[in-house]
């Protein structure tokens, strides 16, 4: 009876105390609820409240120092976005394409009747002997105003003539002929094509291409034939040259990749068909470099 009389005291004695003592503990170090803001250094009431402890569920000073870091990694992934939307947003651009190309010949042969020099009939030329590889320079201007599309108008000329001779010896008569024939060949070409675009990244693009365009063939024969006038033995030549230009519509497909360099910079490569399909021509083959420059 004595001890519970005792316990009972005690408890009495002692519950004030705890209850003081945790009040005095709240006020001494401020145990209070705040915003999860680490940079916020006030109170509700406008006061400062340096010195405080602040105790909040996400707001300690590391997560404090981890909230800002994840705050300006997410700015940098901001920036980095905008600049390549700021890339892709690119309407126009012009460039400069370096073409080789490959000439298929349509077959057969090509008549000059006019030759002085010639059978009635004139002279038959395959048309295999009058052509050759030629390469070209290509100017570009277009536009994608869509991710997956895009219109390119184009320009091309050879830089320089392509020469095939051909020597040939014949004797008619007892008469020796020497026979020097050159043909030259060139041709320009200008016209549409219609891109469709398969972005694979940021930085590179598969492409494919249908057009249409008009290529003009500037060709031209010259016959040179070089022997001894009968009796004199004195040197002859006889020369004669046509012009046989010839001017086509023709269709293009191809395709190819192209990267993204630099911010507004890009490299191009290109495979094209150009179907011409005229007298002399047949089709062409393209095998293409070159450089955009967007703006």
């Amino acid at each position: 009876m004595k001890r519970l009389g005792f316990l009972l005291v005690l408890v009495t004695f002692l519950a004030p105390c705890t209850v003081s003592f945790a009040t005095e503990y709240g006020d001494l170090y401020h145990v209070e609820w705040c915003p999860c803001n680490p940079d916020d250094r006030y109170g509700p009431d406008g006061a400062e409240v340096l010195g405080t402890t602040v105790m909040c569920p996400c707001d300690s000073t590391f997560d404090g120092y981890k909230k800002t870091l994840e705050k300006d990694l997410r700015e940098v992934e901001r920036q980095t976005k905008k600049a390549f939307q700021t890339a892709k947003s690119y309407k126009y651009y012009v460039g400069v394409d370096y073409n080789k190309s490959q000439l298929k010949s349509a077959g057969g042969v090509t008549n000059f009747n006019e030759l002085i020099f010639s059978q009635v009939n004139g002279l038959d030329v395959p048309n295999d002997l009058l052509l050759d590889d030629q390469d070209n320079i290509g100017i570009v201007l277009g536009t994608r105003p869509h991710k997956n599309f895009g219109i390119e108008a184009f320009y091309n000329r050879t830089y320089n003539k392509n020469t095939v001779t051909q020597i040939d010896n014949d004797t008619i008569g007892n008469v020796d002929y020497h026979m020097v024939n050159t043909f030259v060949s060139k041709y320009q070409a200008y016209g549409i094509d219609l891109i469709g675009y398969l972005p694979v990244t940021d930085y590179f693009d598969f492409l494919a291409f249908v057009g249409l365009g008009k290529y003009e063939f500037d060709n031209k024969a010259t016959f040179e034939k070089n022997y001894l006038e009968g009796g004199t033995g004195s040197p002859a030549v006889d020369t004669s040259s046509f012009d046989f230009s010839e001017s086509q519509w023709a269709w293009r497909v191809g395709g190819g990749v192209q990267f993204n360099i630099a911010r507004g910079v890009v490299l191009r490569s290109m495979y094209r068909f150009i179907k011409v399909n005229s007298d002399v021509v047949k089709y062409l083959q393209e095998f293409s470099v070159g450089i955009r420059f967007l703006f």
